[in-house]
Formats: structure tokens, C-alpha cells, sequence
């Protein structure tokens, strides 16, 4: 006769578990088999579980939370981000020179040189990069430096491979988005582009090959299990970035669960978005195919802009700007059509919403679908979600709309907020403590590479809600540590539809899981960003132990 083991395949004992479920009885011990969670109390109920051939583990008093989920997150680009220059905390034109100058130094003669991460707002000189600036470092490796959102600067030698310089035109409207170059006083490109118009330098850097792609989520994935993340969903991706997500799940390198959103509308020029209802109806499956580590989750839609470059739709215009309300990317009488589409293919929609007016649009598209074709399992929401009005909060409340809040940005863009539309407007930007009361699911995201992936610096701007300068923006908006933790938890799982399997300690459920060096329910605000894990397992096994 043959016979399988029921006895655990591991038991965890001696610890302090978040389970994050309704209860969240705060437990001393798990047991796992198969990969999920098979008993959840105290010691002495889930020791005697364990079989001759169960491992026991001891985890000496050690917090334990589920795995941290972030439902808004570029793990690719990220990836590929961690091997370029990294600029998130320069403060001056002199530090970013000197960050190039250095990759200079070990770059072959010729070879590009990209970077992320600079905000004019935070540099001492408080005005953008030049092409100047990085020729004066960087005189023959083209250098294209991209801001935190939606513009980049560049030098000469990159101008020279695009083929750009005093003569040329300025960028064709396109769908009212074309985006722009700026000039100097001679008519001289400056280096910096705006929008869509960055195309015209990105097109020439080579892109990376499809190795390049797989070692990029591979790098990922071992940089965010080391802080704690055991699922995203990574938003706007095109057929070859897929491509290199199924072929990383095949070879082991994919071991952070993934959904994958598709790149829809607002991405790139008219031309390139020919044809996308067909792609998305010929693909013939809804979201949610595939299986625990890889799934197509949805369609990401750019409706507009960024608050720091102005570009987010605004029905009250912008500082000094009174002719400035942004950018519609998507043209709004289009929006609830293509919502609908996607709706009705039984695909979950993402949108980039900054302003008022673009979050209106959409929750109201979002409401009008789920009313006429009910399909409450598509969980429809909105990121960013910077000024909810009432009848937004209200919509989202109703059809049960989430909001991931990029928590990072009010710490490492905040200031850019405040030059944009004041002091008083940017304290309100996402009101977390307002979507809590008003009963609308809250989940929180990085958005990385936009800012850093590691949650613990997302929860620590929800707590705080302080820039990097120092300014209070909002206090009456803070989330306690443990709604924060939750919106990393279960309110993430629930925002992309997988609250049945992550987001909890629960039976049941998959076993993912985070060992900290301490508690973040129980520590100072200001220690919440220095929570270190020490382990992250995902399915049972462990994928990253520094103990």
C-alpha cells in the first residue's frame, strides 16, 4: 500500500506572527506542507504536528509577517535600473556629474551610460541637468539620465546619435501628448525632454536583449526577497517583456509571484496603439491565467501626467500657471469606451490617475462598466490617486474601486508636489486616512524604479507622511503601523485579486512569509524605515536567509 505523509514539512516555532487576518491573534508558530500554510497557533498546539521527517525551526522570539506584496511595481524595469546609475539621492548637480564620471571610468569608449532617479526639486542648484553638465564629465560616452517621472536630460553625444541640434523641429502633436525639447537662448537644445518627446533619445540607446531581460528579473527578484517582497504586479509591459517573464519562470530565475499588466493606452505614439483591441481580444483569455508564480493580471492605462512635471489633470490649474490644468494622455471621451473593452474581455485595468479630473473619469468608467456587465471578481483600480473628490470617494467605495497610494512619493517627491501646487493642496495628496473612513479598499505600492522598492520606506511615508526635507505634508492623513502594514498585506492582495491565496497567515493560504528584526507594530515611526528582514520564504522554501 502506498502511503503519504500528513506530518508538516516544516514547523516554525518560538516567534511573534502578524497573521494580518481579521483576527490577527498575533500566534508563536506555523506549520507548512506543499506550500502552504497547514496550522496557524501557539507552540504547543503545532508542535506536536511535526513528523520524523518535518524540519523544525526556531525562530528565537523573531517577528513574522506574510510576504509583502507591492500590486504596483516595475520589477523589470527595476531590474534592469539596479545595474544602471542610480541618482535617488543626489542633492546637486555635482553629485550626479560625479556619479556619471565615475561609470565613465569603467564603461568601454563609446558605450552608453544610463541613469535614474535625479529631481530637480531636491538639487542645491534647483534647475535641471544640462547637456553641459554631463559633457563636461562624459565627452564621449552618450549619457541619457532619466528624472523620477517623465522627463530626461541627455548629452551631446547622445544628441549627435539622434541626430538632433539647432535645426531640428520641434516634436509633431500627437494625440495632443507629443511632449517637447527645451532650447537655450541660441536656440541650442538643452539636453532635457519632456514626455512622449524622450523617444527621440531612448529609440537610439540599444535595447537590451532578452537575456539581458531574464538576468534583470533574476537580479530583481534577489534584491526584493532581500527586503521583504514575495509578489507585484508589474504594470504596462509589451510582447517581448512577457517573453522574457515566461522564459525567467521557466528557468527558475522568476521567484517573485508576478501578475503581469499589459501595456494599453497613454504609452506611446497614436500609431503604436493601432490595433491593441484586437491584440487584447485575439489573446483570448481573461485575467488571472496561469498559475501561483506567473499570471496575465490586466491592462495598464496611462490617462495623464505627473504632479512634479505638472502634467496631472487638474481641474484647478497649477501654481503660477493659471492657464495649466495638465495633460490628458488618453483623451477623456475615449476612456470609458476603451475601460469597457477591456472590461468586457474579462481583463482587470490598471490607470495611472494623478489628477482630480483623470481619477474622476476613470472611477466613473470603472462604475459604469461594473453596473451594465457585473463582473466583481475585476478588480478595477486606480494608482496613484493623489485628490479624490466626494463623488470619486463615493464611486469607489460603492463598487468596491481600490486606491494604491504611492506611498514613497509623498517622502521622495513630495517637495516636487509642493513647488507644483502649493502647500495646501499637496498635504491633501493621498488622503489615506480619508479613503480608510470612507470604506474604500487601500493598498500601498512603490511604483519602483520611480522610488525604492523596499516597503518598509512606502510604510514609514504612510506613518510619517514627512518629505525628505522635513515638511509635514497632511498629518491628519497618517496611517497607524499597522494599516500600513496591512495596505503591503492583505489590502494589497485584495486590490489584484488574490486575497484567497496571499496577504495572510491563514490555513490554507500560500506559505510566504517575512522574518523581521523587529516589530512594526511596535517600533518608533522613525525606526519603521530601518526594519531589516532577516529571512523571506515563498511557497515554503526559503529564498532569502541572512541569519
Amino acid at each position: 500500500m502506498s502511503t503519504v505523509s500528513l506530518a508538516p514539512d516544516l514547523v516554525l516555532l518560538n516567534a511573534r506572527v502578524r497573521t494580518m487576518d481579521s483576527a490577527d491573534a498575533g500566534t508563536g508558530a506555523v506549520a507548512i506542507k506543499d506550500g502552504r500554510f497547514v496550522a496557524v497557533g501557539a507552540d504547543d498546539e503545532v508542535r506536536p504536528l511535526a513528523g520524523a521527517g518535518t524540519r523544525v525551526e526556531d525562530l528565537v522570539g523573531a517577528t513574522v509577517i506574510p510576504g509583502l506584496i507591492d500590486p504596483h511595481n516595475h520589477l523589470l524595469a527595476t531590474g534592469l535600473a539596479l545595474g544602471q546609475v542610480r541618482l535617488y539621492d543626489c542633492r546637486s548637480i555635482g553629485e550626479v556629474r560625479a556619479r556619471v564620471a565615475e561609470r565613465v571610468g569603467r564603461t568601454p569608449h563609446g558605450g552608453w551610460i544610463v541613469g535614474r532617479g535625479w529631481d530637480e526639486s531636491l538639487l542645491a542648484e534647483q534647475r535641471h541637468p544640462t547637456r553641459r553638465d554631463l559633457d563636461a564629465v562624459s565627452p564621449d560616452h552618450p549619457v541619457v539620465l532619466h528624472r523620477v517621472w517623465n522627463k530626461l536630460v541627455c548629452n551631446s553625444a547622445a544628441l549627435r546619435l539622434a541626430g538632433i541640434g539647432r535645426e531640428s523641429p520641434d516634436p509633431p502633436a500627437d494625440a495632443a501628448y507629443a511632449g517637447s525639447f527645451d532650447r537655450d537662448a541660441d536656440g541650442e537644445p538643452t539636453g532635457l525632454f519632456r514626455d512622449r518627446a524622450k523617444a527621440l533619445i531612448v529609440d537610439h540607446v540599444p535595447p537590451p536583449t532578452e537575456e539581458e531581460l531574464v538576468a534583470a528579473i533574476g537580479r530583481a527578484c534577489r534584491a526584493y526577497h532581500a527586503a521583504g517582497i514575495t509578489a507585484v504586479a508589474d504594470p504596462g509591459l509589451y510582447p517581448g517583456q512577457v517573453r522574457a517573464y515566461d522564459r525567467a519562470r521557466r528557468e527558475g530565475a522568476l521567484t517573485v509571484r508576478t501578475d503581469l499588466l499589459l501595456a494599453g493606452w497613454g504609452f506611446g505614439a497614436a500609431a503604436d496603439e493601432a490595433g491593441l483591441e484586437e491584440r487584447f481580444a485575439a489573446i483570448g483569455v481573461g485575467g488571472g491565467f496561469g498559475d501561483d508564480v506567473l499570471r496575465l493580471g490586466g491592462v495598464k492605462l496611462m490617462p495623464d501626467g505627473g504632479m512634479g512635471d505638472r502634467t496631472a489633470r487638474m481641474s484647478d490649474p497649477y501654481l503660477d500657471q493659471p492657464e495649466n490644468h495638465g495633460t490628458w494622455v488618453v483623451p477623456p471621451e475615449r476612456l470609458p469606451g476603451l475601460i469597457r473593452l477591456v472590461h468586457d474581455l474579462g481583463w482587470a485595468v490598471d490607470a495611472h490617475t494623478c489628477g482630480d479630473e483623470a481619477q474622476a473619469v476613470v472611477v466613473l468608467a470603472y462604475a459604469a462598466a461594473q453596473t451594465a456587465n457585473p463582473k466583481p471578481w475585476l478588480r478595477h483600480r486606480v494608482h496613484h490617486a493623489y485628490f479624490p473628490t466626494a463623488e470619486t470617494l463615493r464611486l469607489m467605495a460603492a463598487h468596491r474601486i481600490p486606491a494604491l497610494v504611492s506611498s514613497p512619493f509623498l517622502a521622495a517627491l513630495g517637495e516636487s508636489f509642493v513647488a507644483a501646487v502649493g502647500p495646501e493642496r499637496a498635504a491633501r495628496a493621498m488622503p489615506m486616512r480619508t479613503y480608510l473612513e470612507a470604506d474604500v479598499p487601500l493598498a500601498g505600492s512603490s511604483d519602483s524604479p520611480i522610488t525604492d522598492h523596499n516597503p518598509f520606506v512606502g510604510i514609514h511615508a504612510a506613518v510619517a507622511r514627512t518629505t525628505v526635507a522635513g515638511r509635514e505634508l497632511g498629518p491628519g492623513e497618517r496611517l497607524t503601523p499597522a494599516e500600513a502594514l496591512r495596505s503591503y498585506t492583505l489590502g494589497a492582495a485584495w486590490a489584484i485579486g488574490r486575497e484567497a491565496s496571499l496577504g495572510s497567515i491563514e490555513v490554507g493560504k500560500l506559505a510566504d512569509l517575512v522574518v523581521l528584526d523587529r516589530d512594526p507594530v511596535a517600533v518608533d515611526v522613525d525606526d519603521l524605515r530601518e526594519i531589516v528582514p532577516v529571512a523571506t520564504m515563498v511557497g515554503g522554501e526559503w529564498v532569502y536567509d541572512g541569519r
